[in-house]
């Protein structure tokens, strides 16, 4: 009875210790289980943010365009404005836009790209040209002098340009977010020297969307007090 009884409590033991020694086995499930479930919220969260990069983009794209838009209008304004001072400076207008710069004292401080496609080539707007009439022009009443200006040759012999510039406009025929004096593509956006700032003066002073070179006109009156 004494060996029966020993030999029973034996096996409990090596029951309990074959169990003990099974669990650790178990445990290591645990952290492929975790390591699972990490990986599927990863995948869940950059499908959230693919989706909301798809919302904002658009958005991003047209604040981007509405600031290039922007630049154009100011660099259009700026080389117009350094025509007009290029004219009056040295009596004739520039045959390149480099003149603007190269040229001492300087009209401009510095050769602005294109920011609608951040290129070099602007189209320039001629004296004379069909570009230079439509619109944008001086008025017949007071027409801009034509300052004989000879064509600028390069090195081989081929003629660069031909012609006294009096304005720039972009290359770019693409739809504008907004209007710009009735013209809703880039390249219908003149910047004539003597007319660059018609539309900023409009609100200021009286006539201020006149045409450059009309004649002034005449005075309000002054209403009186009742």
């Amino acid at each position: 009875m004494i060996r029966k009884a020993s030999g029973v409590r034996r096996q409990a033991r090596d029951s309990g210790a074959g169990s003990c020694i099974a669990s650790p086995h178990a445990s290591r499930l645990t952290p492929h289980a975790s390591e699972g479930y990490t990986m599927v919220a990863i995948v869940i969260g950059m499908a959230v943010l693919a989706i909301l990069l798809m919302g904002v983009a658009p958005s991003i794209a047209t604040i981007m365009k509405r600031e290039r838009e922007q630049e154009l209008l100011f660099r259009g304004k700026q080389y117009a404005r350094a025509i007009a001072l290029f004219q009056r400076r040295y009596g004739r207008f520039p045959t390149e836009l480099k003149q603007l710069y190269e040229n001492r004292p300087r009209t401009i401080r510095k050769l602005f790209n294109d920011p609608m496609c951040n290129c070099p080539g602007w189209q320039l707007i001629v004296q004379g040209s069909p570009d230079a009439i439509l619109g944008n022009a001086p008025a017949p009443g007071r027409p801009v002098p034509m300052t004989p200006t000879p064509a600028v040759f390069a090195g081989t012999g081929e003629t660069k340009n031909v012609g006294p510039i009096i304005g720039v406009r972009s290359r770019v025929h693409e739809e504008a977010l907004v209007e710009w004096r009735g013209q809703k593509f880039y390249d219908e956006w003149r910047f004539v020297t003597g007319d660059a700032d018609r539309d900023t003066m409009g609100g200021s002073i009286p006539g201020g969307n006149r045409i450059p070179g009309a004649p002034p006109l005449p005075p309000q009156p002054v209403p009186r007090g009742r």
